[in-house]
């Protein structure tokens, strides 16, 4: 009998071999990479003016003014929106003495694309001064939609230094409001930004109500739509169309159509025929709409009339009717209200002031 050889169609390698195999894949691998990353690299070449940038941002490293970093400093404010990208890397940085300067240079350079990077550091660095560099560039910037942010550092920063600049950055930007929609700042007496779409703005002249869309670009103007002045203006956080205002002596107005008509709400408000009511100031919970805080005063007295606060109401249908939270019969007007969680924060005059919500 004739035995036939048995076929194993799988090749037999000793060890030594399959190392072998294994470290030429290897090599080839490593090869076809590093050809893919010199390409790539040739394809986007370092770009001169990029290096030349970056070199003159490293200069921000030093802490005293030295004259290479003011040099470097007046050669990036001349590059402008050249220079912001750079500017936003370095404001991100593990350095909190580059992190200072970038966000001073990004307020010379007062560039709209920097409005993020420079709202996330003074709403999130640990650095005060870091924080306070943020809100002055932010103040700077010709834009609206960093309002929210800035009224958000002017109540609850820890620094004093940094509430009163981000108090200061929205000063300017009330100026520009003004400018942008061609009133006399004088005569502007209450402005809101809608929280979910920063680019409509209102704003009171008189009883005049201005409007935009567009960001200040155009401007329409809903002839005396209001009862009468209004000392302050919100938003709401669900619907750019629903704002309310505390008009002058008359109490709480709450429009659902965008300023068109106004309804009095001031069921629990103590507004009476000869008792000049005013609200202060006015905030929205922003994970609730319904829930609404104003500040409360009377002004006593002809002539030479004198504010006396009454206290914070709350109202958690939107307005409907309205419960005092919190008397408050001394001292300088609420001028702003925030609340944080179950904490509302107040403004008056220069001392911020934290109750309880329950």
């Amino acid at each position: 009998m004739v035995n036939n050889p048995t076929f194993n169609p799988q090749p037999t390698f000793n060890t030594p071999q399959k190392r072998l195999i294994l470290w030429t894949v290897l090599a080839i691998a490593m090869a076809v990479l590093l050809t893919v990353v010199a390409i790539s690299a040739s394809a986007n070449p370092p770009n001169a003016a990029e290096m030349r940038i970056q070199g003159l941002v490293g200069e921000l490293q030093q802490e005293r003014l030295t004259a290479q970093r003011q040099a470097a400093q007046q050669q990036l404010e001349s590059l402008g929106q050249e220079a912001v990208p750079a500017l936003m890397v370095a404001l991100r940085s593990n350095n909190p003495v580059m992190r200072r300067n970038a966000a001073d240079m990004l307020g010379f350079i007062a560039s709209p694309t920097s409005t993020t990077s420079l709202q996330y550091a003074l709403a999130n660095d640990t650095v005060p001064t870091v924080r306070r560099n943020a809100a002055y560039a932010l103040g700077e910037i010709d834009s609206f939609s960093q309002v929210t942010v800035l009224q958000r550092a002017a109540l609850l920063d820890t620094n004093a230094t940094v509430r009163q600049t981000a108090t200061d950055a929205l000063a300017r930007l009330q100026t520009r409001i003004a400018l942008s929609a061609g009133i006399d700042e004088r005569a502007m007496t209450a402005y809101a930004i809608a929280p979910q779409s920063t680019d409509m703005v209102y704003a009171v002249a008189g009883r005049d109500l201005k409007v935009t869309s567009d960001g200040g670009k155009t401007w329409n103007t809903l002839k005396e739509t209001l009862p009468s002045m209004a000392n302050v203006l919100a938003v709401s956080p669900s619907d750019a169309q629903t704002i309310y205002a505390g008009v002058d002596g008359l109490g709480m107005f709450k429009s659902i159509d965008g300023g068109h008509k106004w309804t009095a709400f001031n069921n629990g408000l103590a507004v009476a025929p000869g008792v000049r009511t005013v609200v202060s100031a006015i905030t929205i919970d922003p994970t609730d709409a319904q829930r609404v805080l104003i500040a409360t005063g009377l002004m006593l007295g002809t002539g030479k009339a004198e504010f006396v606060p009454t206290g914070i109401l709350s109202s958690t249908n939107g307005g409907t009717t309205w419960e005092m939270m919190r008397e408050y019969t001394q001292g300088d007007a609420l001028t702003q209200l925030l609340l944080k969680g179950n904490q509302v924060y107040a403004l008056a005059g220069n001392q911020v002031m934290i109750y309880h919500f329950n």
